[in-house]
């Protein structure tokens, strides 16, 4: 079974995301052949398709527009295609999904123009289906590039705050993940009180999921990564592990501080940053901390209708901290 099988319980939505990736090839199609393949080679390698299940889930507690949903997931998916082409050239990122990354591949240039066309897809895709999905997008978007550009701001920032890096994270990743509820919610004509309930749900999914991946950098390997792992640390990207640690008066965190001051440390320095964080604890309590968001995005999903859509978004939420465990 795939990962998405264990939590993926809701009948409609596991047979929309079998015409996926059919539909995503449809949608992109430019004329330009080597737009075509840097532009699709991404997301011909699969991926979780978090957000088009996402927005599947939520439009279960309306009514059904199997063609207008399956195309806003198709442009959701295209939108977080193109937030990782664009991550990958700020990061000068070498490997993507089992693969290289398509600025390793093709180029900076070239990674840039087909991230920004297939944001431009997405977005005339969206705003096709409904004026109010373009607004909603365009507010996602700024968000996120928001977040983002905190991010690159606090590079190497070895005094960042907890409450700094949340307001990073809730900027950089739970947009995406709140889009998808609004979507699915706007075009299915879900009541505003289910829709409230989505959305905060989808903003505490995003904060768990986040967590988690933060937590996979530091412990995961390269083959379950599908990427290089201990990314973050390279590129001064301070998570909620190390600065945790940071925090602490203890050697530990003395030997951290010096290691994250190196100027260019070794494989064998950013792996004892690792080390570090793992041996400390630091690790298990950002998970603990993923947790506790999970929970909270769970709770809130209490007052929906009890059915296989609700059920997958519990599993989800519990999904989004065990791959991380």
């Amino acid at each position: 079974m795939t990962p998405r099988a264990h939590w993926l319980v809701s009948t409609p939505a596991r047979t929309a995301l079998a015409a996926l990736d059919g539909r995503i090839d449809a949608l992109i199609d430019p004329s330009d052949t080597t737009l075509r393949a840097t532009a699709t080679a991404l997301s011909r390698r699969g991926g979780k398709r978090l957000r088009p299940a996402l927005l599947l889930l939520a439009a279960e507690f309306g009514e059904l527009d199997h063609r207008r949903l399956l195309d806003a997931a198709a442009a959701l998916e295209l939108l977080h295609l193109a937030s990782l082409y664009h991550d990958d050239v700020m990061d000068q990122a070498r490997t993507r999904r089992h693969g290289p990354s398509v600025n390793a591949r093709w180029g900076e240039p070239a990674a840039m123009t087909a991230g920004t066309f297939l944001v431009a897809r997405a977005t005339r895709i969206l705003a096709g289906l409904e004026d109010a999905c373009g607004r909603e997008t365009a507010a996602a978007m700024v968000r996120l590039c928001g977040g983002q550009l905190k991010e690159t701001e606090n590079a190497f920032n070895l005094d960042l705050t907890e409450s700094a890096h949340f307001d990073i994270i809730a900027g950089k990743t739970a947009p995406l993940f709140e889009l998808p509820c609004r979507l699915g919610a706007l075009l299915a004509g879900v009541p505003e009180a289910i829709t409230g309930a989505l959305l905060r749900y989808g903003a505490g999914l995003g904060l768990a999921f986040q967590l988690a991946d933060d937590a996979l950098d530091l412990r995961g390997t390269a083959e379950a990564l599908g990427k290089g792992p201990l990314r973050d640390v390279r590129e001064g990207v301070y998570t909620l592990s190390l600065i945790r640690l940071l925090g602490r008066a203890a050697p530990e965190a003395r030997r951290l501080r010096e290691l994250l001051g190196l100027t260019e440390p070794c494989p064998a320095e950013i792996a004892e940053v690792a080390a570090l964080a793992l041996g400390s604890g630091a690790v298990d309590e950002a998970l603990e901390e993923a947790r506790s968001r999970a929970a909270e995005a769970r709770d809130q999903l209490t007052a929906l209708p009890r059915t296989p859509a609700r059920e997958s978004l519990c599993r989800l939420a519990d999904h989004a901290v065990a791959r991380a465990s």
